[in-house]
């Protein structure tokens, strides 16, 4: 099994562990896998996750010309 190959069968694994509402214990019993080893890529895939949720979203702001002043002037404060 290559190694692309053995992290879609983890990220399967992990989607169907994580839909069953099961335990740690009582899925690995159920699916013949030892819990270090979902412990494991469970660690393992959670930091190949994207870091920005996809519920967060970008927003325009508009700011007038009084906005861009005093932000201008707290910046000065700052020695920024």
């Amino acid at each position: 099994m290559t190694r692309i190959e053995r992290l879609k069968e983890w990220e399967e694994r992990i989607a169907t562990y994580r839909a069953s509402g099961q335990s740690t214990k009582e899925w690995c019993e159920a699916h013949g896998v030892k819990p270090h080893q979902l412990w494991y890529w469970l660690r393992k895939l959670k930091s190949t996750e994207d870091p920005v949720p996809s519920s967060f979203k970008w927003v325009s702001v508009e700011l007038d010309e009084k906005s861009l002043s005093q932000g201008a002037h707290c910046l000065s404060e700052w020695g920024l």
